[in-house]
């Protein structure tokens, strides 16, 4: 280890740049990190924040001090910019207590599920909190305001000559502790000396979890099967006598929640997984119990019609009216509805609610032990708000050292464990995120910690040092270890584009790991051309589940008909509730009317046990009923001059979810009417830019470029034509959340 104290007198050199002040490093390192608190927090905790930068320069990082009464937050950018750019060179940052928080609006597309209308609900709830304003120098912004009831939070939008994609220079981490009635300043100085102890420790990966909750990819057991086969690519070690990954499921038992709190407080954890449902104070784990006998089922009908029936009294409805039809709708005697408000029942079911789920209290109550916990999860990562899930995990009783988890909603079809094998190469958390782009996931603790490892290869120096040097890369693209190529595959494409295609071809062909043929596949996808679009006729039938659900759904994003006949066998033969699903979707997409007549055909061709008929009856009616959204309900709605604005608006918005193919030539006509509303033409080129991989995507960019080049047109409309076109051209935030 390098110990070289650099800086004259071999003393800590204070330096003031305006009123930041900067403490410099001690020790000398290839690469820095900095730490950036504000003053008061400073003030209360510095030996513990001197401890943790001593632990973290032993640990190899040069380490910055920025302590300031941060005015805004472009000064911090400011002073982030110019440590990338002096050297040691600066991966990364954390921020320790009151700092500045960006609520980023007009950047939905950088999210993998975040859609929420910005005209129409609060800006605290439509923007998204992220410190990607922070860590990704590229991006542009322009400050709209400071919130009123929290100083800490400022309101930026993206413009709209900024790059439309994530690219991070540095990986950035909170240290804000999560609770209203507690001294976080306490808190802080606990964690940091915790942590500093923990970094001189050495931590192999031999022990962790992974749970899926209810309702998590469509509950299917081959999504979740295949996921523990894609960890043992990453982590092997865990897969032989003195490792252990627990694959837990919520409908092992009843008692999940119980099963959960145990396991995450194993003093031999090292890591855990969270794929559910979320809230910022919970948790989801399990669904109401099934039932195993008659006497269960008519309780399970029960608790469901009360719940019903509370429902409506909160939202001051009819509760009479509301009684009345679950009688007549579910077939069921009056008596059953007996005692709903009652103060006996209600303690006793919501106990049973309570039983279902980890809430934020649970948490405090026990000691976590998993140094890494990944919240795939909504909401658990809220560090705009005083309280949050993930924050109690990693600044409360136990040992938890770092967190990743969103901080809004967040998709189930995405790549929730990409480049996760990395950890166990020893590359720092922060490292491994900044692979990882997407606006509202964050690391929650120290991005800096590490596992140990017996790797050849110092990937954290070649990740950030020798990010361009194509001929490492190249080499590893022939390692044994597939979480090396995989690693190689990205950085190969990041350097070489077009000209790496015929050898993505090959991989995604040839390769016997899952994840690096989902890295090809992925890499194929950012190209976008003919050979992406042909490839996807064979990974449809790709033995990696993942892989299977991510083609059928791009699929329905490139728009090609020919695909109709594939997606019909697909989701008719698929063992994955989730592929079929998806297959559907975009078999929609593709035409509702015309997959529907595929449905039949292959269902002819298909063996006479098949239930053919009713199958056909099922899809039928779902496939005309979407057929006539499409053309009798969206379309029409779109165009209507009776319709109230906010509807009409509501129903453009929908496209951005729900990409049909036929709907392209309907948005161009109306972008483009001179004499339409300005606000329904704006929304209108928006939801256009969410067609990225569409074959008509070059007859959106020549709409977007007739009202770039008309300047009759208001600004407004100009404007986001610029953002949807740099959108088009640049491609997907991440190919794989389309």
């Amino acid at each position: 280890m390098k110990t070289k104290i650099f800086f004259l007198l071999l003393v800590i050199s204070i330096v003031c740049s305006a009123q930041v002040h900067i403490t410099n490093p001690v020790l000398s390192h290839p690469t820095s990190f900095a730490i950036v608190v504000d003053k008061d927090t400073y003030d209360k905790t510095k030996d513990a924040i001197v401890a943790y930068r001593d632990a973290v320069e032993l640990d190899g990082l040069s380490t910055y001090i920025l302590v300031d009464n941060w005015k805004n937050p472009e000064e911090i950018k400011t002073e982030l910019i110019k440590l990338y750019n002096s050297s040691p060179k600066l991966e990364g940052a954390v921020f320790i207590g009151n700092i500045p928080i960006i609520m980023i609006r007009n950047g939905q597309h950088m999210a993998s599920a975040f859609k929420m209308d910005e005209d129409r609900y609060a800006w605290n709830r439509s923007s998204v909190s992220s410190d990607r304003f922070y860590d990704d120098f590229d991006l542009k912004f322009k400050y709209l305001k400071r919130d009123s009831l929290n100083k800490y939070i400022y309101y930026y939008s993206l413009l709209p000559e900024s790059p439309q994609r994530i690219e991070r220079q540095i990986y950035t981490a909170r240290i804000k502790p999560s609770g209203t009635d507690v001294d976080k300043s306490d808190l802080i100085r606990k964690y940091l000396f915790r942590v500093s102890l923990q970094k001189r420790e050495q931590n192999y990966i031999k022990n962790s979890f992974v749970f899926t909750g209810h309702g998590y990819n469509s509950e299917s057991l081959s999504s979740w099967s295949d996921e523990k086969l894609s960890l043992r690519e990453q982590f092997p070690q865990l897969f032989i006598p003195g490792g252990r990954m627990k694959v837990l499921d919520f409908a092992m038992s009843t008692e999940m929640k119980e099963i959960l709190l145990t396991e995450v407080q194993n003093k031999d954890l090292d890591f855990a997984i969270f794929h559910a449902h979320g809230a910022e104070d919970l948790q989801y784990i399990n669904n109401y119990p099934l039932s195993r006998n008659p006497n269960e089922n008519i309780e399970a009908v029960k608790l469901f019609i009360r719940s019903k029936i509370r429902t409506a009294e909160r939202r001051k409805q009819d509760v009479a009216k509301a009684k009345e039809y679950f009688i007549k709708e579910y077939n069921v005697p009056a008596n059953w509805l007996d005692g709903v408000f009652s103060d006996s029942l209600i303690k006793a079911d919501s106990l049973l609610d309570y039983k279902l789920d980890i809430h934020i209290e649970d948490v405090r109550n026990i000691s976590p032990q998993a140094k890494f916990i990944m919240f795939d999860e909504c909401f658990n990562g809220s560090y705009q708000l005083d309280e949050y899930m993930a924050g109690e995990y990693v600044f409360g009783k136990g040992n938890v050292i770092v967190a990743d988890a969103n901080s809004v909603n967040v998709l189930q079809d995405k790549w929730p464990d990409e480049y996760l094998g990395l950890l166990n190469q020893g590359v720092r958390v922060g490292n491994w995120h900044k692979l990882r782009n997407l606006i509202e996931s964050h690391l929650i603790g120290d991005p800096t910690f590490h596992f140990s490892s017996h790797s050849k290869y110092d990937l954290n120096k070649m990740l950030v040092l020798d990010n361009d040097n194509l001929e490492i890369w190249e080499k590893l693209l022939k390692s044994d270890e597939s979480v090396l190529r995989d690693l190689a595959v990205r950085k190969v494409f990041r350097l070489t584009k077009e000209k790496f295609e015929t050898e993505l071809i090959n991989i995604y062909s040839s390769d016997a790991s899952f994840n690096v043929r989902m890295h090809a596949l992925k890499c194929l996808a950012e190209l976008n051309d003919n050979a992406f679009r042909q490839i996807l006729k064979i990974s449809i039938n790709d033995p990696y589940e993942f892989i299977r659900r991510k083609s059928t759904e791009l699929m329905g994003e490139v728009g090609d008909t020919s695909y109709i006949p594939l997606l019909a066998h697909t989701i008719l033969t698929d063992e994955s509730e989730r592929v079929s699903f998806n297959g559907k979707s975009s078999m929609e997409y593709l035409g509702a009317l015309a997959s529907l007549k595929e449905i039949e055909t292959t269902l002819n061709d298909m063996p006479d046990n098949v239930s053919k008929e009713k199958i056909k009856n099922l899809l039928s009616a779902s496939f005309k009923r979407s057929d006539e959204w499409l053309n009798k309900e969206l379309i029409p709605d779109i165009f209507s001059d009776t319709l109230k604005l906010k509807s009409r608006l509501s129903q453009i918005r929908t496209f951005r979810n729900y990409r049909f193919s036929n709907g392209i030539p309907e948005l161009i006509k109306l972008a483009l009417m001179k004499n339409e509303n300005t606000i329904v033409r704006v929304n209108t080129i928006e939801a256009l830019g969410w067609y990225n991989f569409s074959l008509q995507k070059n007859n959106i960019i020549l709409a977007c470029n007739n009202i770039i080049n008309d300047k009759t047109n208001p600004d407004e409309l100009i404007q986001e034509a610029i953002r949807s076109k740099n959108r088009l051209m640049t491609g997907d935030n991440d190919v794989l959340l389309p």
